[in-house]
Parts: structure tokens; C-alpha cells; sequence
């Protein structure tokens, strides 16, 4: 014979109305007789329903598996994504900030448990995001990723992320700058390797990221070669003599045009953020604020 009770946190409102009270968040316990031995013993969870399941799969035998914490479920899910599933670094720091902000959501909701991720949790959880539509609904895609491995380890019985609906989010078009603009935007490049560095981007189409890496031996003639970093494409990519010309006269730095490794950092994330900073300064004097 089995039994639940709550074992009320220091903090708990409702200590005083006793172990059976079923409205708070605090942990549920079962003790009693199993199979002639006494036990007493965390569920680790706080849903009455859930403990009333757990009780019901003890006593007819059947083998419940050792959940884990949240903090502890964060852990493994990294792990896999890191060493398992092998996420570049750009996606493991996205998946870094999501994690963390659960952390904390968690602890202000005061749950350790996973059995408390439910639809609620879930929908008050992206509420609680500071980000615009468009960041929102790519955050609420990992979220639902990290609640798909915590399912498929039988640790949830479904996804309830998948039941929060996306943020309604208006794209509008990404209209080129004109003639005139990247002109505007060239003449306040005052250093030679931003000036050479945006007629990269405006001639070939390159990602920030992707640019910043170029070192002379990818140039052949007016011919520019390289394996993209988001994709792992290879690319062929003819550039007009008049940027081969400038890129030709820039000083080579640790072996790139444009990336100064040991002045910034090693990670070339780090190397493209610190591009884009450097450009918004040179539109933004341009008259150009809204310029990328």
C-alpha cells in the first residue's frame, strides 16, 4: 500500500493546510509497502495526476524510470548537441542562450521538475521573451527541439512546446541599396579594408561571415573560391578587376585581407560581429541607419 503526500518547501503558503493539499508546486513523495519492503521516496514531481500515474506503475509492478532534473536535462541535451548530434558553434550558443533563459524562467516558476514543462509552462515560458516576432519564433523552434530529445528519452510523454502556437511575425522585403547609397557608404569608408571589404560584399553577395576569412590564396586572377561556413558550399564567384585591384593593395594581416586574429579574437563569430559593428558606424555616418 502506497501513499502520496506533499512535502511543503520552507517557503510554501500552504504548509499549514497539510500533506494532502493538492494546489501548491511543492515536491510529492510516496511511502508505504512495496512488495513487503517499506519505501519512502521523492517522485520528483509536483503534478498530483503525474504522482497518482508513478504510484499506480509502482504498485502494478511496472519499472519507472530515474527522471532527471531540468538543470540536469539541460546538461545532456547539450552534451548531445555538442558531442552527438556535432552543432556548429554558431547553433550551440544559440541553444546556450535558450537554456539559460529556461534556467531562469524555471527557478521563477518555481520548478526543478521536468514534469512541470507542460502547454502552461511552455506559453508562459515564450511569453516571458524579450525578443521580436521573427527571434521569437526561431527561439521556439529550439525550445521544441530540446522538448522533442526530452520526450524521446521518455521523460515527457509529448511535446508541449509543439501545441504553443508561432508568433505572428510580418517580414518585410529586404529591398538592395541603390547606387547612390553604396556610394554614399564607400566615400565614409575611410580605411582602405572597409572601403575593399564592402566592395567585396556589394560584388560577390558573401555572407559577413564569410567575407571577413577571405585570404589571397582563395583568389585566382579576378576568380574567388571558398567553402562557405553556414552551408559547406563550394563556391566559384567572379569579382570586377577594380576589387581584385583593391584587394590586391591591402596589407596581409596573419594571412587574411580583411580578419586581424590577433588583435580581436580567434573565433571568426566573434571576427563577423565585430565587422558589423564597424560597418554600422560607416552607414550610420553615411546617413544610412538602416543600411545592412
Amino acid at each position: 500500500m502506497l501513499t502520496l503526500y506533499r512535502r511543503h518547501l520552507a517557503t510554501c503558503d500552504h504548509k499549514a493546510k497539510g500533506r494532502q493539499f493538492k494546489r501548491c508546486k511543492c515536491p510529492i513523495w510516496v511511502q508505504g509497502t512495496l512488495q513487503k519492503e517499506p519505501i519512502r521516496k521523492s517522485l520528483d514531481v509536483t503534478s498530483w495526476e503525474r504522482a497518482e500515474e508513478l504510484k499506480r506503475d509502482m504498485e502494478d509492478g511496472v519499472e519507472v524510470l530515474d527522471i532527471p532534473t531540468i538543470e540536469e536535462a539541460i546538461v545532456k541535451f547539450k552534451a548531445d548537441a555538442e558531442h552527438g548530434r556535432k552543432l556548429t558553434p554558431a547553433t550551440l550558443k544559440k541553444y546556450r542562450v535558450l537554456t539559460d533563459q529556461l534556467r531562469e524562467f524555471s527557478a521563477a516558476y518555481g520548478t526543478t521538475h521536468l514534469s512541470d514543462i507542460d502547454v502552461d509552462f511552455a506559453r508562459e515560458f515564450r511569453a516571458s521573451w524579450k525578443d521580436g516576432a521573427i527571434s521569437s519564433t526561431k527561439k521556439l523552434e529550439r525550445f521544441r527541439a530540446f522538448c522533442k530529445f526530452l520526450m524521446e528519452a521518455g521523460w515527457l510523454e509529448k511535446n508541449p512546446a509543439k501545441l504553443v502556437a508561432r508568433p505572428t511575425a510580418k517580414t518585410p522585403p529586404t529591398l538592395p541599396l541603390t547606387d547612390a547609397e553604396v556610394e554614399k557608404a564607400l566615400k565614409h569608408a575611410k580605411e582602405p579594408r572597409w572601403h575593399a571589404f564592402i566592395q567585396v560584399l556589394r560584388w560577390s553577395g558573401l555572407r559577413i561571415g564569410d567575407a571577413v576569412k577571405l585570404t589571397p590564396q582563395q583568389l585566382d586572377g579576378n576568380r574567388l573560391f571558398l567553402k562557405t561556413a553556414k552551408t559547406g558550399t563550394h563556391v566559384y564567384i567572379p569579382l570586377p578587376n577594380f576589387v581584385v585591384q583593391e584587394l590586391s593593395s591591402l596589407p596581409i594581416n596573419s594571412g587574411y585581407y580583411f580578419w586581424r586574429p590577433q588583435v580581436l579574437d580567434s573565433k571568426n563569430d566573434i571576427a563577423a560581429g565585430n565587422a558589423r559593428r564597424s560597418l554600422r558606424k560607416i552607414f550610420k555616418a553615411a546617413g544610412l541607419p538602416k543600411a545592412h
